[in-house]
């Protein structure tokens, strides 16, 4: 099969992290600063709903003033561009992803994934709790938990293998870094 093909397939077959037409607006994770050290990571994301399958590459350069962050296609192509500077998120995405694909709630998955704990309790609206112990983060509203964080391979710098399960939009993420650069500030 043609690579043009296989990659309509994909976009068509719908890459979104959260499942599209859901039955109310999805509910952003609050972003959280970006933070120190500047550093590069390349992580390959392989997303599971229902009976799909799909991998993205996602390349984020952060510091503490911005995060920049590139989708990719298993085969290099782009499918999304986003920057965050602790305000204001700004993205493009390829004319060929279905509305549904949103580039902030991928970058919400991974600084729920990532990011300390101290820094994405400040900004959790009423209602929304966070916890984590025994190798995992567990990410309650009003008292119904939504998303679980397993860290299969921890590391006290940035984890290597984490899943997340995002049980109100039945979805699963196994997202493993495949490199983790510090970058000259």
């Amino acid at each position: 099969m043609p690579i043009k093909v296989l990659i309509g397939i994909w976009l068509v077959s719908g890459c979104a992290l959260v499942p599209p037409k859901p039955a109310a607006k999805p509910e952003l994770m609050p972003l959280a600063q970006p933070l120190a050290p500047a550093r590069r990571i390349v992580q390959q994301i392989n997303a599971v709903w229902a009976d799909r399958e799909e991998t993205l590459l996602a390349v984020l350069e952060l510091d503490a003033q911005h995060i920049a962050m590139a989708g990719l296609s298993p085969s290099g192509l782009s499918l999304f561009n986003l920057t965050y500077d602790g305000n204001t998120v700004v993205s493009d995405k390829s004319p060929l992803l279905p509305d549904a694909v949103n580039p902030a709630f991928i970058l919400g998955d991974l600084q729920l994934t990532f990011w300390p704990l101290a820094e994405l309790q400040k900004n959790l609206p009423a209602g929304w709790h966070l916890e984590s112990g025994q190798g995992k983060r567990i990410l309650t509203v009003d008292g119904k938990k939504q998303v679980e964080v397993s860290y299969l391979s921890p590391d006290p710098i940035w984890p290597k293998a984490v899943e997340l399960v995002n049980l109100q939009y039945n979805y699963r993420l196994n997202i493993t870094t495949i490199s983790y650069d510090l970058l000259p500030e």
